[in-house]
């Protein structure tokens, strides 16, 4: 959407974006931030040198800083503060605000695109995706702060015009205008909420609006980013849904999870459907993308069957070992399986057993 050169850099070499990003908050060397060692790398482990291979050993440190790395893209993305954006890295306000802005150096278009599409938003309400279609955020033109009487009849005395024989079109009034300044000068919420019982036992009804413009601000450029990312899929379900391959291998559509969709099929096709599905989602992208796209694609018997049985596993790993920390006891196998059984109990007792027994996925 920024069209940011170095952004669009990483995808044509191939590399990984949120590592390139912590690279650019930490000021460091790309390597130093990818979760796996590079193939190559000469390791020392227990004494002995290692000579890691494709994504064969992991660097916690490197994970650790392209966590930060993606973390800082959805701050991005999500129009988040320091604040925030420290909390969700584990970090201070000051540190969280320190790394937005090394990240904001390193691609100063998406900056400056961001702040563009707020200023579109203010002139004229809504934001477009990259295909044209609206999201009316009209909440980025209330007035920050706003005052009315509660009694609607005082209302209409004091803006009767006998000239005219009706209400005036518009109405100011020195004491709700006071209230609206004031407003403007409160530090912060409690300072508001003080102002506002004062307001009421004066009959007046003083709001805030600067919660829901801040929160426009925040959806403004998030909207243009979600917004294609919703459109192109469901351009790709149009050309899913319409592929002959698919027919023939017998390929339902059955539903669109955010830019998954979950495609099902016999068995015997599920290789060719494997093959065929990413290539159709790729080539959807390609007139409206100018930059190589991927898709990858997950080939199981159930939905995220592999990751929920090793959810399994882990909850029967923490209730036998226990956790002296937390003074929380260890438990037996058989009584830790029957917690299993229970706070699962939309699996199959046969599936789970089999899935603890022999690490396999689970079938059922």
């Amino acid at each position: 959407m920024s069209q940011d050169p170095e952004m669009k850099k990483v995808y044509f070499e191939g590399k990984d974006l949120y590592a390139r990003i912590a690279q650019s908050a930490f000021n460091n060397d790309y390597a130093d931030n990818l979760e796996f060692y590079p193939e190559g790398t000469e390791l020392e482990i227990d004494g002995k040198k290692v000579i890691a291979g494709k994504k064969t050993h992991k660097n916690p440190e490197g994970k650790s800083r392209r966590s930060v790395g993606k973390t800082l893209l959805l701050a991005a993305n999500y129009g988040m503060g320091p604040k925030t954006a420290g909390e969700k890295m584990g970090k201070s306000a000051k540190e969280g605000g320190e790394l937005l802005e090394s990240f904001f150096k390193g691609f100063p278009v998406l900056k400056q695109t961001i702040e563009e599409s707020k200023v579109f938003l203010k002139k004229n309400g809504y934001v477009e995706d990259a295909f044209g279609r609206r999201r009316h955020i009209p909440e980025i033109n209330e007035k920050p702060y706003d005052a009315r009487y509660a009694d609607e009849k005082k209302v209409e005395e004091l803006t009767f015009n006998p000239f005219l024989n009706c209400n005036n079109r518009t109405f100011t009034d020195d004491k709700l205008n006071k209230y609206i300044t004031l407003a403007k000068n409160t530090r912060n919420n409690e300072d508001f909420d003080k102002l506002a019982r004062e307001a009421d036992r004066d009959g007046i009804i003083l709001t805030a609006n600067t919660g829901r413009i801040a929160q426009a601000e925040r959806q403004c450029f998030n909207a243009r980013i979600q917004g294609s990312a919703a459109s192109l899929t469901k351009l790709a379900m149009v050309n899913i849904f319409n592929d002959a391959l698919l027919k023939e291998y017998k390929a339902d559509l059955i539903i669109s999870v955010h830019d998954e969709v979950l495609v099902e099929c016999p068995d015997y096709y599920a290789d060719k459907v494997e093959e065929r599905l990413p290539k159709i989602m790729i080539d959807t992208a390609k007139p409206y993308i100018d930059i190589p796209m991927s898709c990858d694609p997950y080939n199981v018997t159930r939905w995220y069957s592999d990751e929920m049985a090793a959810q399994l596993r882990e909850e029967l790993d923490k209730m036998e070992k226990g956790d002296p920390d937390k003074n929380i006891p260890p438990i037996a196998h058989d009584i830790a399986v029957q917690n299993i059984y229970k706070d699962h109990c939309e699996i199959p007792k046969e599936a789970i057993d089999k899935c603890l027994a022999s690490n396999d996925d689970l079938e059922f």
